[in-house]
């Protein structure tokens, strides 16, 4: 059986979103596990007793570096991005009986098991999916700006999905994500940094080993639904005709009103939300204050 760890890294408003994914983890890819890092300063007693989650650790208490010294130039969403590198090191060096490591967002739905990764491990250290399998039309925008220049601006691959394997690239990998990870995981539009993401792109002719997995049923997100046909048959949802593996739900009410009520794409957004919503029930949102500032702040001193 292919035996994967997958780790999170979330703040506690996430926790609807990342019960969600735990669910469609255990259901669909059994006997893994999935790690929480908690980008909070204090451990919530809510949590103690949870069973979907098979550990939670506080980002602080991850020694990879000083995180209170370095914690200041970030805002909180670059704290969950910037801990991705330190995560993914953490659960690497904790399990070591382990080969597989997939970090994963909070905000995604995985619905079936992932055998193109698990094929892709043959042969490979480290595993990348991209925004675009193909050219999008130049009038597709996101945010409304032309969609490719955006993704050129936030990086080509998704740093929501990432796959490693125990191997001697991977630690070379590990140990260069995670000191750009230290200094410059901001976002800064005028010096073209984007948290994490950016810097996958460089990885890519740095070190070798690394997949570009080209499905189109992973990382189905709305920045390329206008490339994805989404069609169902029997219960079984397909984009292009690929069997979906993982759906990335970021900014799902904004997809929500944009769907179409009679397509597949308003059902299975509307079943997503009826889900969270019920989890949500569990975990009224709390707001982080210690890390929340401004996202429009320019580029940070080292």
């Amino acid at each position: 059986m292919f035996h994967v760890i997958f780790c999170t890294s979330i703040c506690l408003d996430q926790l609807a979103q990342t019960k969600v994914l735990s669910k469609s983890l255990k259901q669909n890819i059994p006997g893994s596990k999935l790690i929480i890092c908690l980008v909070e300063e204090d451990f919530p007693s809510e949590l103690k007793s949870d069973q979907d989650f098979d550990e939670i650790v506080l980002r602080k208490n991850i020694k990879i570096e000083n995180f209170k010294q370095k914690i200041h130039k970030y805002n909180q969403y670059e704290v969950a991005c910037a801990s991705k590198a330190p995560l993914l090191t953490y659960v690497y060096n904790k399990y070591i009986s382990e080969r597989f490591f997939i970090y994963i967002d909070p905000d995604i739905q995985v619905f079936s098991s992932l055998p193109e990764v698990e094929q892709s491990f043959k042969t490979n250290s480290i595993i990348f999916t991209p925004h675009f399998l193909s050219p999008p039309a130049l009038h597709h925008n996101i945010w409304e700006e032309n969609a490719e220049i955006e993704i050129l601006r936030v990086g080509v691959f998704n740093g929501g999905f990432i796959g490693i394997k125990r191997s001697g690239i991977t630690e070379q990998f590990l140990n260069w994500w995670n000191q750009r990870s230290k200094q410059d995981a901001y976002i800064d539009s005028v010096t073209g940094f984007y948290t994490d993401q950016r810097w996958l792109t460089s990885a890519l002719v740095l070190f070798d080993g690394i997949k570009i997995l080209k499905h189109y049923g992973y990382n189905i997100a709305i920045w390329n639904l206008n490339e994805r046909r989404i069609t169902s048959k029997n219960n079984h949802y397909f984009a292009n005709g690929e069997p979906f593996r993982f759906f990335n739900f970021s900014h799902v009410n904004l997809l929500a009103e944009k769907s179409n009520k009679d397509s597949v794409m308003y059902r299975i957004v509307n079943t997503y939300l009826e889900e969270l919503n019920e989890y949500r029930k569990l975990f009224p949102q709390r707001e982080n204050r210690r890390y929340h500032q401004n996202h429009t702040r320019k580029r940070r001193s080292r």
